[in-house]
């Protein structure tokens, strides 16, 4: 797998999939589904009830406006814990078994739902402890961002210049973005198949992508761009689909039933794909795997072993070669 590319793991994802449908699709009824709905929730909330603290006032009501009151405040930080809270819990459970699922594909091992259920209670713990410096790195990542953007706007203004400065710094802090997400996307599924946790697996992570980030961050590019799109649609279609197409409730229904569907394949292709990449990144970097061993450490998310590492190693799919031992 050292050699293969954007194409070919996207090739390599669906075809993992589709060997597996049923799998796959109790995942995602299980799993992914209520995660989609936890997005949906999220952005309608956050529309209708808390617009006050997306928008301060609506610009183009001159009737109402009032700025959010503390108590709205608080009602909005309460949502938020809530949303997070549950947006982590759903990710992890569909983290882990779509991660284990794929892995035991890749071994030829056979596997059903009831053992990716047994994954949840060994995975999860480890899981949150990364999902939280994930976290953390990504607030990083904003409040930069946010800083940056409001010093050169106090500094510039609304200029002509301004504007395509802050667009070249945009796109800077976009390509930061998509190596971010690539790390942490990778820095997931590390820990799930091996033997360490939370800082550790981002750092795994960052040396995992090393050779291979474009390819990494084009196909983040490309997934987060669907998702966009998708978004785009639904607000267009659904959300003001009277006012916009003056559409009847019907054709939104049907519309948003699409754009849910989509939305539930994208999220799937997501997971399947960042395993197939960390597949590929282990090959690349020689690290040849070893699917005894990782037979054995599966085998142990579900009872059946306990795998002990010697000291100093850790549990994972394969261990450096010297380029004369590959293939």
């Amino acid at each position: 797998m050292k050699f293969v590319g954007f194409i070919g793991i996207f090739n390599q994802s669906f075809k993992t999939i589709f060997s597996s449908k049923k799998i796959f699709t109790q995942i995602t009824l299980s799993f992914i589904l209520p995660l989609a709905i936890i997005f949906i929730i999220q952005f309608e909330l956050t529309q209708h009830v808390f617009w006050k603290i997306n928008n301060n006032s609506l610009p183009y009501d001159t009737h109402d406006s009032r700025e959010a009151t503390a108590i709205e405040w608080l009602y909005y930080a309460l949502f938020t814990f809530v949303y997070y809270i549950f947006l982590t819990l759903f990710s992890v459970l569909s983290t882990a078994t779509v991660i284990f699922t794929v892995a035991s594909i890749y071994i030829n091992r056979e596997v059903v739902f009831g053992d990716v259920l047994k994954v949840i209670p060994n995975a999860w713990k480890r899981l949150c402890i990364t999902f939280i410096f994930i976290y953390i790195a990504l607030f990083i990542y904003n409040v930069i961002v946010s800083v940056v953007m409001a010093i050169l706007r106090a500094i510039l203004g609304f200029t002509s210049a301004s504007l395509i400065v802050m667009s070249v710094i945009l796109m800077l802090f976009v390509f930061v973005f998509l190596y971010l997400s690539l790390v942490c996307q990778l820095a997931s599924v590390v820990t799930v198949l091996e033997n360490i946790y939370g800082f550790n697996t981002l750092k795994k992570g960052k040396d995992l992508a090393n050779g291979k980030k474009l390819v990494g961050m084009g196909i983040a590019f490309v997934l987060y761009g669907i998702l966009v799109g998708l978004v785009v649609v639904y607000l267009l279609f659904v959300e003001y689909g009277d006012e916009v197409f003056k559409w009847a409730l019907i054709w939104r229904v049907m519309m948003g039933i699409l754009c849910g569907v989509l939305f539930l394949v994208v999220l799937l292709v997501f997971i399947v794909n960042q395993t197939v990449l960390y597949l590929v990144c282990k090959s690349y970097h020689r690290e040849a795997i070893d699917k005894v061993g990782l037979s054995t450490f599966l085998s142990a998310y579900m009872g059946e072993t306990v795998v002990y590492p010697r000291s100093g190693e850790e549990i994972q799919l394969g261990r450096p070669q010297p380029p004369s031992n590959q293939v």
